[in-house]
C-alpha cells in the first residue's frame, strides 16, 4: 500500500470523527425497512438460478430477482458459499477404454504395413527415387475434439460459479 494513500484515509477519518463526532466504525441503527432481500426464499432462487446456468452473470440475477448487487453478493458469498473459478485448461484427456483402442489400431496397422509391403517407387523430379507407403498414403488420423453449442470468447467469459462441494472444471485445448 502507497503511503500516500494510507495517510489520506487516515486523514479522511479524522474528519470523519469530527465533523459527525463518531468514534465508531460500526453502522448506527436507523429508521426505515430493515433489508428483507436477504431471505431463505430468495437464497433458495439465487442458489436455482446458478445451478441451471453457471455462467449466469451476478448482474443479470440481480436484476430478475430484484435484488440488489450487494444483497445477492451477500447471498451467494456468504450464504451460498459460490465462488466464480475459470476452467482448468488441461491437455486432451482420454479415458482408459480410448486409449486401449488407439493402441490396438495402431499396432493392427502398423502390422498391416509390415506384412503387406504396400511400398512404391516414385521418381521425382530429377530422377530422385523416393520409395512410399500407399496405406500411410491413404491413412487419416485426428483425435476428439469437443464442439460445444456456445463457444465463451475470454477468460472472464468461461467463468462459473463453484460450490464448495463441486468438482473442479476443466476446459480441454483444442
Amino acid at each position: 500500500m502507497h503511503f500516500s494513500f494510507y495517510i489520506k484515509r487516515k486523514m479522511d477519518l479524522v474528519h470523519m470523527i469530527k465533523q459527525y463526532g463518531r468514534t465508531s466504525l460500526q453502522d448506527e441503527p436507523r429508521s426505515g425497512r430493515p433489508n428483507t432481500a436477504n431471505n431463505d426464499w430468495n437464497t433458495a432462487r439465487v442458489d436455482e438460478l446458478i445451478k441451471v446456468d453457471r455462467r449466469v452473470k451476478l448482474k443479470e440475477i440481480s436484476l430478475k430477482l430484484d435484488i440488489l448487487k450487494t444483497n445477492f453478493y451477500e447471498i451467494v458469498h456468504d450464504k451460498l458459499g459460490y465462488r466464480k473459478v475459470s476452467a482448468r485448461w488441461v491437455p486432451k484427456m482420454l479415458s482408459d477404454e480410448h486409449k486401449r483402442q488407439r493402441v490396438e489400431i495402431s499396432q493392427i496397422l502398423l502390422h498391416r504395413c509390415q506384412q503387406e509391403g504396400d511400398e512404391t517407387v516414385d521418381v521425382g523430379p530429377g530422377g530422385d527415387h523416393h520409395v512410399r507407403n500407399k496405406l500411410l498414403e491413404h491413412l487419416i488420423t485426428g483425435d476428439e475434439t469437443w464442439l460445444h453449442l456456445s463457444t465463451p470468447k475470454t477468460k472472464r467469459d468461461s467463468m462459473t460459479w463453484k460450490h464448495p462441494s463441486s468438482h473442479v472444471t476443466k476446459k480441454f485445448k483444442v
